[in-house]
């Protein structure tokens, strides 16, 4: 269960997530696991005849209830994609299940030893029974996994490379801040704590009534940089290339390399983005061999046992063992060309303020996506940029900003900064009440005094166009300009979400059953409170899915 199985099991149901294949992961869990037990056995084998039964059903007891804890009793857990759990808001279910935990492993050896001599002919048949079960269900899962495309797509690897990270044109640039989950309602949570905060953004204008369309990074940023709706009638690797092969795709991505722009987007998780279709626009993206990797195999079998572990140990215990995102890239890190974040205790504001940044000629202008954490649970940024994991939601917002406010500076130091489109924003709001982000646009050539504030009912339907416009290219594509202060407008703002009363449908390259089964939409005229009206009114449309990406 701790060795293999339980960390299998999860890297099967998600392998698209994971950058080292089915086999590289088998391997050392194999071993870890036949040594340990060959282990466990040898010390169990020295303890007197006495105390060798109540050791043997001490332990059996010990795995039921890890059993039982895995099939039974993991409540809020989350879906493992990097949101950290609130263990404070569970405390007293963790009590009562560390409870039934005692209560479970006190009748369980109890019972056992009442067989007396015949207890280890018991736990031996229990235990013969429950590893055939596990074996079992081990077979049949590899067998779907090694016969699926989740599998087989694992030949051919797609990456977001960062050896241009720390690089801006000396000809031109567009640079957008993409901060994960950052609503509109945290710059005013954060701004009473640290009034001077948005004290940068002087040159900036605010629109504080901007939609994200969609609530999640998936499906948010395909349709931000395609404008293509997301299609819950079909799988999602189809979406993903109707969106990058859509005619608004090709329009956009055409009119902004014409206008002499090189895209760069940096970010180092590439499995919501659909990578492999947007090869012909995205200039840092690389298609990568398995001689590109270098798998650490102690780190690897290291993340695992404790991803297994997770979902094994009592409620009290799993805040030990919670699983690190990072720690995946960490054990099987690209050879060169990693892109810095800020999740790796702020890499990336660390080099940007020691290192600054690089001036390029010859090389055309940029257009570059800075994708950070924002202020995605768990937060870990203080409102000086620094590390630190017991940061406040708050103090990660402030430090966000600052780590924007020290990237204009470097712009300013290198003379790049007026000529310059910048834009901040997030990819997506809060998943409940606070839905709406923030956006933050300088235009080139414009220095204010003090920040401008518009209420205008815009979202990221306007993103190509509005890019455009400050390149000075004329297009088709709506922008943030065509909608005026206080104008009345229907928005629809979209999230999936896991409805019981719809069937449950695939999940995303891989074997599994996926967790949403629904994308529910909420029409609203207004603003950000006439939004969370109509949340708590409910939907106004629900759409079932076809294939859930989480």
């Amino acid at each position: 269960m701790y060795g293999l199985w339980g960390a299998m099991e999860i890297f099967t149901g998600n392998a698209s997530n994971f950058r080292f294949t089915y086999f590289e992961a088998l391997a050392p869990l194999l071993g870890v696991t036949l040594c340990g037990a060959v282990l466990l056995c040898a010390l169990v084998s020295l303890l007197p005849r006495r105390h060798f039964t109540r050791a043997l059903a001490l332990i059996l007891a010990l795995s039921i209830c890890s059993y039982v804890q895995n099939l039974f009793l993991n409540l809020n857990l989350g879906l493992l994609d990097g949101e950290k759990v609130d263990w404070s808001q569970y405390t007293a279910h963790g009590w009562r299940n560390l409870a039934l935990w005692a209560g479970m492993l006190a009748a369980i050896t109890c019972g056992l030893l009442l067989f007396k001599k015949r207890a280890r002919r018991v736990i031996r048949a229990v235990s013969a029974v429950l590893l055939a079960v596990q074996v079992i269900s081990f077979g049949v899962v590899s067998a779907q996994h090694l016969t699926s495309d989740a599998h087989s797509a694992r030949d051919t690897t797609y990456v977001l490379t960062g050896d241009q990270q720390y690089q801006v044109s000396a000809e031109g640039n567009v640079i957008m801040f993409l901060l994960d989950y950052y609503s509109n309602d945290y710059i005013d949570a954060a701004l009473k704590q640290y009034p001077d905060m948005l004290e940068p953004l002087r040159d900036f204008t605010y629109y504080d009534n901007y939609d994200p369309a969609y609530i999640g990074t998936f499906p948010s940023v395909v349709h931000m940089l395609t404008g293509n709706e997301f299609d819950t009638t079909v799988p999602i690797d189809d979406w993903f290339q109707q969106s990058w092969g859509s005619a608004t795709a090709q329009s956009f991505y055409e009119k902004l390399f014409a206008a002499g722009y090189k895209f760069n987007f940096f970010d180092s998780s590439n499995d919501y983005f659909g990578i492999q279709y947007a090869q012909p626009y995205v200039s840092n993206l690389r298609m990568l061999t398995r001689s590109d990797y270098t798998v650490r195999y102690d780190r690897l079998t290291a993340v695992m046992l404790k991803l297994s572990a997770y979902r094994y140990f009592p409620h009290v215990l799993k805040r030990y063992v919670e699983p690190d995102s990072f720690a995946f890239y960490q054990a099987v890190p690209l050879d060169g060309g990693e892109v810095n974040t800020c999740e790796n205790r702020n890499a990336f504001y660390n080099y940007l303020y020691q290192q600054g940044l690089r001036p390029v000629s010859g090389d055309g202008k940029y257009f570059i996506i800075e994708f950070l954490k924002g202020t995605h649970p768990p937060y870990h940024l203080s409102a000086e940029a620094e590390y630190d994991p017991n940061a406040t939601l708050e103090e990660t917002a402030a430090g966000y900003m600052k780590i924007v406010a020290t990237y204009l500076q470097k712009l300013k130091d290198l003379g790049l900064y007026d000529d310059a489109t910048i834009i901040v924003t997030s990819d997506h709001g809060d998943k409940e009440n606070s839905m709406q982000i923030m956006y933050f646009i300088k235009e080139p050539g414009v220095h204010r005094e003090e920040m401008a504030v518009s209420s205008a009912p815009v979202s990221h339907c306007e993103l190509l166009g509005t890019i455009l416009k400050n390149i000075g290219v004329e297009s088709e594509f709506p922008s943030i300009y065509d909608f005026a202060d206080g104008e009345k407008r229907e928005r629809t703002v979209m999230r999936n979400y896991i409805d019981p009363a719809y069937p449950a449908v695939p999940k995303y390259h891989s074997t599994a059953v996926g967790t949403h089964t629904v994308m529910y939409a909420y029409t609203y005229t207004g603003n950000r409170l006439d939004l969370r009206k109509q949340f708590r009114r409910g939907p106004t449309r629900i759409l079932p899915l076809t294939e859930s990406f989480n």
